[in-house]
C-alpha cells in the first residue's frame, strides 16, 4: 500500500557518474508530471568537486522540485550508510530507487525498501552491465532483457519487481558491434522500462510484496 492519496514517494540514488544516470533521473522527473509519483528527494554519495559526472549532474537537477541531498562516500567510509540513513529518517517516503548508484549497501536496504535497475532478465548474467553484455555474447543468449529486483545482501539477486525483453541480434559477426547492439537496445529501453514500473506501482497494479514478476515487454515493444 502507499503511504498517502495514491501518490507513490520515492527517494532516487546515484553516484551521478555520466550521461547515462542523468538521462534517467530526467526521464523519471518528466514522468512525475503525467503519471501519481512523486522524487522526495536525490540523493548522491559525492560532493560538489568529486567528479566531474557528478558535478554536471548538480548543475542539471538543481532546478528540479527535489532536494539534493550529498554526503561523501569517499570522505566517510565507516560512517557513511549512518550518515546517509540519518538524512533519509526527515523524509517520507515509500521505496528507495538506485540509479547508477555504484556502491553495494549495507544497511540502507534493510531500513528501506529499496530497488534496483539491473540490465538483465530474471536468472539472467549480474554484475556490472558491460559484464552481462559480455557474458550474453559468450553463451550466444538469443533473448535477454532488463529487470528492476529487490536489493538484498547478495548481489543482483533480490526477488524480480518487473522486467522486459527483447531478442538479441547477432547479424554482424564482428564481436563489437554485437556488444554495442546489446548495449542500444538496453539504453532504448530502460528509461521507458523504469518509468512504466513507477506507473503500475503508482496504480498498484504492481504490488511491491507480490511474489510474482510482472512482464511489461507488451508495455514498450
Amino acid at each position: 500500500m502507499l503511504k498517502s492519496n495514491n501518490i507513490l514517494k520515492i527517494g532516487l540514488m546515484t553516484s551521478g557518474r555520466g550521461e547515462g544516470s542523468f538521462n534517467l533521473i530526467k526521464s523519471i522527473n518528466e514522468a512525475t508530471s503525467r503519471i501519481p509519483v512523486k522524487i522526495e528527494f536525490i540523493f548522491c554519495n559525492r560532493e560538489k568537486g568529486e567528479h566531474p559526472g557528478s558535478d554536471l549532474l548538480f548543475e542539471e537537477i538543481t532546478n528540479y522540485d527535489a532536494p539534493i541531498i550529498t554526503i561523501s562516500s569517499r570522505k566517510y567510509k565507516e560512517t557513511y550508510e549512518d550518515k546517509v540513513l540519518n538524512q533519509l529518517s526527515k523524509y517520507n517516503f515509500d521505496l528507495l530507487f538506485l540509479v547508477g548508484y555504484m556502491l553495494i549497501t549495507n544497511k540502507i536496504h534493510k531500513e528501506h525498501a529499496t530497488y534496483n535497475l539491473h540490465p538483465a532478465l530474471p536468472n539472467g548474467p549480474k554484475g556490472k552491465w558491460d559484464q552481462v553484455i559480455n557474458e550474453l555474447i559468450d553463451n550466444k543468449c538469443n533473448e535477454s532483457g532488463l529487470m528492476i529486483h529487490k536489493v538484498i545482501d547478495e548481489v543482483d539477486s533480490g526477488e524480480c519487481l518487473s522486467f522486459c525483453s527483447f531478442n538479441i541480434d547477432y547479424s554482424s559477426p564482428n564481436r563489437e558491434k554485437q556488444f554495442l547492439n546489446i548495449r542500444q537496445q538496453i539504453i532504448e529501453l530502460e528509461s521507458k522500462f523504469i518509468c512504466k514500473t513507477l506507473e503500475m506501482i503508482s496504480f498498484e497494479e504492481i504490488k511491491l510484496n507480490s511474489e510474482k514478476a510482472v512482464d511489461l515487454t507488451k508495455y514498450l515493444i
